[in-house]
């Protein structure tokens, strides 16, 4: 259980880290260029939690994607728990869902 809040811990914090089976991975992505005035734009790392190498979350911005049938499903109700208390949207998806999710890199948002 300790290891589980630490990894939720790091998931929420955007750190790396790996206890056991659990392992919190940042994967970042190039930046992109504003069309409009050719400046390059950051775009935010995904965060993806693993357990016993299948994504259990995957973090993009504000937006936590959870599995909806996880193997550990008390990682997967942790999870819920604290990154609604954090503020984050918290969206369940199928497991093939996540990993189409870190297989492109995410979309940059642009201040209008």
């Amino acid at each position: 259980m300790i290891g589980e809040q630490r990894a939720v811990r790091a998931f929420l914090l955007c750190e790396t880290t790996v206890r056991g089976p659990l392992e919190v991975e940042l994967r970042d992505s190039m930046p992109t260029t504003d069309p409009r005035s050719g400046e390059l734009i950051p775009v935010p790392p995904l965060v993806v939690l693993w357990a016993d190498e299948r994504p259990h979350a995957v973090r993009i911005r504000s937006v936590v994607a959870v599995n909806r049938f996880p193997p550990n499903a008390r990682l997967v109700s942790l999870l819920e728990g604290e990154a609604e208390l954090a503020g984050l949207s918290v969206e369940r998806v199928w497991e093939a869902g996540l990993w189409r999710l870190f297989s492109q890199p995410p979309r940059p948002w642009v201040a209008h």
